[in-house]
């Protein structure tokens, strides 16, 4: 039998709130939050989300055999501890547990925090659970992000030399082969776990020093650009791009340059000096502002989703359909979000940027 950590003093008020004293089903909650921790994939991170915010969009996909898996996952984590369990009956069991599953997973997994933060779209979803669950993705990226920046302590790279464990039997008149033959395949065992131990060091050490490269040229292709003021991809200074078509291009740019997740603390500031208004625009506008080529290569991943993708579904719908309004209707039906809505070009410039990461940049 499987044994399960204590269960938190967070889950355990959540649920209190919500259920009031349940506690032998709290506890099979807990179980149940427990096991979807284990092997966090992508798709299933899609599903917890849709879950917790409860999305026009099913969790079990349209025809989408990875989030079909995924929920047929999330459910059977439930009935594994509560046979009798039925997620039509108990939605808001469903959904709470869901977003504590969430919360759990924003301490190691940058994917997770970005898809709430997403799906949260600056505010214009706000999923009803006992616990914050935006604001506390918000601070977990804050939190990841200063992590993954962290400047690597070169005193813990470095290698000590590794130490054979072995002692061989002193030589007798009546040793033989078999004998010898023992004591130099112990040798070579304790030889090979030395150097097994050495290589794991070396190979973390190569890790560790790989990630710093990437970051540190993650940050200078960032300041080259900022300090240059110019699009890579139209070769136009930044304040002769239309502003309706900077949110997209100036977004993807930056995201383009970000290799690992979440991205670094100031990414809002680094939009904003790069001209991003707090003018507010038409999200409509603004999709239709790039041209149909922009759009497909733009949206051309899989797991672009209606819930945590909510920009590039747009674009997505927009290059399926080529045509500037037809794509409205539906991609509002699947979204539950209004196509003439307005957020401020800052706002959808970071927007679009943590969609990229969530589609592009693994954790």
């Amino acid at each position: 039998m499987a044994k399960y950590p204590l269960i938190s003093s967070d889950f355990a008020g959540w649920y209190a709130q919500e259920f009031m004293d349940e506690t032998s089903t709290r506890d099979q909650r807990w179980k149940t939050l427990c096991d979807l921790l284990a092997n966090p994939t992508a798709p299933l991170v899609e599903v917890l989300v849709r879950l917790a915010f409860a999305t026009k969009a099913p969790a079990s996909g349209h025809k989408n055999a990875d989030l079909d898996a995924a929920y047929q996952r999330v459910v059977q984590a439930f009935k594994d501890h509560d046979p009798a369990f039925d997620p039509a009956k108990s939605a808001r069991d469903f959904q709470v547990v869901c977003a504590a599953v969430l919360v759990k997973l924003f301490s190691n997994r940058p994917a997770a925090a970005l898809a709430v933060t997403t799906t949260a779209f600056a505010g214009a979803r706000k999923p009803n659970l006992p616990m914050d669950l935006v604001n506390l993705a918000g601070r977990a990226l804050i939190a990841l992000s200063a992590k993954q920046h962290e400047r690597v302590d070169l005193a813990t790279l470095l290698i000590e030399a590794p130490s054979v464990d072995f002692e061989m039997e002193e030589a007798t008149d009546d040793a033989d082969t078999a004998a010898h033959r023992d004591d130099l395949g112990a040798l070579k065992d304790a030889v090979d776990e030395a150097l097994g131990e050495l290589i794991k060091r070396q190979n973390a050490t190569t890790t560790a020093l790989l990630r710093r490269i990437a970051l540190s040229d993650e940050e200078l292709q960032m300041l080259w650009w900022l300090m240059g003021g110019r699009s890579r991809e139209l070769q136009q200074a930044f304040g002769d791009i239309e502003a309706v078509k900077q949110p997209l291009i100036l977004g993807r740019e930056l995201g383009r340059m970000t290799t690992v997740s979440p991205g670094p603390v100031s990414v809002g500031a680094m939009l904003a000096q790069a001209g991003l208004s707090a003018n507010a625009l038409k999200l409509a506008d603004v999709v239709n502002s790039v041209g149909i080529d922009w759009a497909r290569a733009a949206s051309d991943r899989s797991a672009i989703s209606p819930a945590t993708t909510p920009i590039h579904f747009a674009l997505e719908k927009r290059s399926e359909v080529d045509s500037t309004d037809a794509w409205q209707a539906g991609w509002e039906a699947l979204t539950g979000l209004s196509a003439t809505g307005k957020m401020t070009a800052l706002d959808l410039a970071e927007q679009f940027y943590r969609e990229h990461l969530f589609l592009y940049v693994n954790d």
